[in-house]
């Protein structure tokens, strides 16, 4: 199952929709189950309280009632998609991003930086860095600068 399709998915009834929402409100794991230790303390998340961590459950409940069915269903199968990790590096000089930020990787993919209100920004220079893209939970490509540290997220152009 793609996360595309995920995604894309939408339930025919609002009743259904409201029933779903309800069950998933009694079987949602949680985020922290849903992410891998190194995710969840990178996150920062580990910095909640449990009144800040319910709600921020209580909110993915919400955002994510229309997919809640096929959430359920597919937590494994999306979790083993969100091992996927390229590794490889960028071409020549790199200045940073800003934005919009293309990278052309050294295996031959392009990725572009997702377009992110006010322009992510980030100024370095470093000739052929090693970096990793991982996909997440929701199915979004995030791409890390190894030796910094530093991520942005990230879609595949080419």
């Amino acid at each position: 199952m793609t996360s595309k399709l995920l995604l894309k998915t939408t339930l025919l009834s609002s009743m259904l929709l409201a029933t779903i929402g309800q069950v998933q409100a009694n079987d949602f794991p949680g985020i922290k189950k849903l992410m891998n230790e190194e995710e969840f303390q990178k996150s920062g998340l580990n910095k909640l309280s449990d009144s800040e961590m319910e709600a921020l459950n209580s909110w993915l409940i919400k955002y994510t009632a229309k997919d809640s069915a096929l959430i359920r269903q597919n937590v494994k199968a999306v979790q083993e998609e969100t091992k996927t990790e390229i590794r490889s590096r960028i071409k020549g000089t790199f200045k940073g991003w800003k934005g919009n930020t293309k990278f052309y990787l050294e295996n031959g993919q392009v990725w572009q930086q997702r377009n992110q209100k006010g322009g992510t920004r980030w100024t370095v220079n470093m000739e052929n860095p090693e970096v990793i893209i991982n996909t997440n939970f929701f199915g979004l490509q995030v791409l890390t600068i190894i030796d910094k540290d530093k991520s942005t997220k990230v879609k595949r152009i080419r």
